[in-house]
């Protein structure tokens, strides 16, 4: 494997100029995939080392690199990439494959011109996504998945994703059949429960256990429907320990007022399903503190997968109203809903149009699931996309 560097990583890592090897010949498949050009930029004033891969333009970012990692940038790079990877559900026993192709790790100037201006790019991706950088980690995990998800394209200029590109090498350069043969993805099912006296409602759902806190945020509220513009927050009832409260995390008066002297504290974007889940069978999920709607969300089973893909599987019940007013404005919702004077009335009817669960068709729920590594965004004219002509499209 050979690392293509920038001239600022060269003097940066204060590497030997005579033990640079020759960068030629790692431009053409296969043994592009074993090239990957580097560049190191500062995000949130630290040092941030991204790398390339000269084949798929898939990345790996390394963070606040210190002169003390130097020495182990050898083990840095090998596990920054053993991580990327397998946040894309890349198995253990192919990467190990992977790293055995490639042989000693080796160092070069860049290649040329071009491949600077594909690395600039992938910098430039990084920092539009440096919300999803961990600072207080070295080994970044969810940033490269929102990052390997950004159209690249190829010299016939037709467009492709680096995750997509990088996993069918994978596959090509260790014999696989297809994709699916190198692919090991735990999915969590859960059950997930609005905790409502007298009302059964739920949706059961698969998510890859290694997404992050925001990913499940984003999930419930596509799977119930919900518009997204109230604060929330997941709770873990510990009984050995201070409880723990799991925050949203871009709304700055979250974290201000949060008290981490009662509960121990952490920020959705970087805590995994698995390091919760491992440890704990259930969760709550608050939204909206003002009307207060709590999910329990019950693990059921893990699931080895070959996708990474969350989804929908079942469900009961409609959801409350937005903002309809807790549990009490629920039930009274529901006896107006029933009356058939209600009927009449046109602004209640209306209100009650804009504010209540919408209903789409299984396949088009697990189409929008596809996003929720993203910001969610809630949109009025959903409706109009969950058509069979739409759906057919995308297959």
């Amino acid at each position: 494997m050979i690392i293509q560097c920038t001239k600022k990583v060269l003097d940066t890592l204060d590497i030997d100029a005579s033990k640079l090897v020759s960068p030629d010949g790692f431009d053409q498949y296969p043994e592009s995939l074993l090239g990957w050009h580097a560049n190191i930029v500062t995000i949130h004033r630290r040092k941030v080392l991204v790398l390339m891969n000269n084949e798929t333009r898939f990345h790996v970012v390394i963070n606040r690199l210190l002169k003390k990692d130097f020495a182990n940038l050898h083990s840095l790079i090998y596990e920054g990439i053993r991580v990327a990877l397998r946040m894309e559900g890349v198995s253990e026993s192919v990467i190990e494959k992977y790293f055995a192709l490639s042989k000693d790790l080796s160092f070069s100037k860049t290649a040329n011109r071009g491949m600077v201006a594909k690395l600039n790019r992938t910098v430039n991706e990084v920092e539009i996504w440096a919300e999803f950088l961990d600072k207080d980690v070295t080994i970044q995990r969810f940033i490269s998945p929102l990052v390997s998800k950004m159209i690249q394209s190829d010299t016939q200029n037709k467009g492709y994703y680096p995750k997509e590109k990088m996993i069918e090498r994978l596959a090509q350069i260790t014999d696989a059949k297809d994709v699916t043969q190198i692919m090991d993805v735990e999915l969590y099912q859960l059950n997930i429960q609005l905790d409502l006296d007298g009302h059964e409602i739920w949706r059961r759902v698969q998510i890859p256990a290694n997404y992050s806190f925001r990913s499940l945020h984003n999930l419930i509220q596509i799977v119930f429907d919900w518009q997204n513009y109230h604060l929330h927050e997941f709770y873990v009832e510990r009984k050995d320990n201070r409880n723990l409260k799991i925050v949203m995390d871009d709304d700055p008066n979250t974290l201000e007022f949060a008290d981490s002297s009662a509960d121990e504290i952490v920020q959705e974007r970087f805590v995994s399903l698995a390091e919760i889940f491992s440890q704990h069978s259930e969760v709550i999920y608050e939204y909206d503190f003002g009307d207060s709607w709590e999910h329990i969300i019950t693990l059921e089973k893990s699931i080895t997968a070959t996708s990474q893909q969350a989804k929908l599987i079942e469900g009961k019940g409609e959801r409350p109203p937005e903002d309809v007013g807790g549990l009490h404005g629920f039930n009274e919702y529901l006896a107006m809903i029933n009356d058939p004077n209600s009927a009449e009335d046109e602004d209640f009817m209306g209100w009650a149009a804009s504010q209540k669960e919408r209903t789409f068709s299984l396949d088009y729920t697990n189409h929008r699931l596809k996003s929720i590594l993203n910001n969610y965004y809630y949109s009025e004219n959903e409706q109009i996309l969950d058509t069979h002509d739409f759906l057919s499209r995308l297959k």
